[in-house]
């Protein structure tokens, strides 16, 4: 079928257990909250965007409108603006390491050379610290991946406001230095 990608990441993972230590620290410390849904979740984040808006038009072949992917949240038909509620669409985020560590090789392999990568944690003190008509959804086929989903019918300006405020309360686990290269 073509030619198999190499592994993006095999030198700089080898280092990986510092990686796998604070996402443990912090997988521990934080818990779950009441509901199922973990205390802490990550999310992969790439140079130049935040934890949770794209800063370009495009992402691979997904258009990119106002900072949000259409591939990421259900789009109306008649209302380009207008994001329709479903709980199959949303911001993927992992609740383990080895989740967010298939994420990281997932996308590290359509990232163009030397583009910086980083694992953003959101901490949740309680289910009211996520956003009004928003939460989370954990995928049927995998439990350590959740959606940040949307519950009831926003525009997209709306939406793109409280990604902003989430994206204003993620950290950034420093020291990982990750870099794509092929």
């Amino acid at each position: 079928m073509g030619k198999k990608k190499p592994y993006v990441f095999q030198n700089q993972l080898k280092t990986i257990d510092n990686i796998e230590a604070k996402i443990d620290e912090l997988i521990k410390k934080y818990g779950e909250l009441k509901g199922g849904i973990p205390g802490v979740l990550f999310r992969t984040k790439i140079a130049p965007h935040t934890s949770t808006i794209y800063k370009t038009e495009t992402l691979g072949k997904h258009k990119v409108i106002q900072g949000i992917k259409e591939a990421d949240y259900k789009f109306s038909k008649s209302d380009p603006f207008m994001i329709k509620a479903s709980d199959e669409h949303g911001l993927s985020f992992s609740s383990t390491f080895n989740q967010t560590k298939f994420t990281l090789d997932l996308i590290g392999k359509f990232q163009k050379k030397k583009t910086k990568i980083d694992v953003a944690y959101w901490i949740l003190e309680d289910s009211k610290s996520i956003p009004e008509d928003m939460a989370f959804v954990q995928d049927p086929n995998n439990d350590e991946h959740y959606l940040l989903v949307i519950t009831k019918d926003m525009k997209i300006t709306t939406l793109v406001e409280k990604l902003s405020w989430i994206s204003q309360r993620m950290a950034v686990i420093n020291g990982l230095q990750l870099e794509a290269y092929k």
